[in-house]
């Protein structure tokens, strides 16, 4: 099947995000587009997208699963949802694959071919680090040590 032009411009955020692909990001974004990412917030226009993106600082690597997605598209929607895996600056890693951290789901809207709002929900203690917070998730073995 062949991806229609959402659905490819959505795969290709993930692709240049990842440093699969080279581009520019905000090219595939309008100017006024709506962007909410978990601990960062709502924000319109490119310079919010840029300043969410750089959560990526937490990361030493971070990649999505871009053959692994589950995409549905209904309209000027696209929403995908996926894993990814990596390792935290302080050297936790997770696969979303085998742990729970990693997983996500993505709201894309198009306006005229490009993306007016994205929205991503996920967790983002991706190396379980938050253990305070939430002591009934951390539970060490064998197992979970480096999920």
């Amino acid at each position: 099947m062949v991806d229609s032009t959402n659905v490819a411009t959505a795969k290709r955020f993930y692709e240049i995000a990842d440093g699969r692909a080279t581009g520019d990001l905000t090219e595939l974004f309008t100017e006024d587009v709506q962007i909410y990412v978990p601990k960062f917030g709502a924000g319109t226009g490119h310079e919010a997208m840029i300043a969410a993106g750089k959560g990526r600082a937490q990361f030493r690597r971070m990649a999505h699963h871009a053959d692994e997605f589950e995409i549905v598209e209904h309209d000027d929607r696209v929403i995908v949802e996926g894993t990814t895996e990596g390792e935290t600056v302080t050297g936790r890693t997770w696969d979303g694959r085998e742990t729970v951290p990693g997983h996500f789901c993505a709201v894309f809207d198009f306006r005229d071919g490009r993306i007016c709002r994205m929205h991503v929900y996920f967790d983002p203690d991706l190396g379980h680090e938050d253990t305070a917070r939430y002591p009934w998730w951390y539970q060490p073995s064998a197992e979970t040590v480096n999920s």
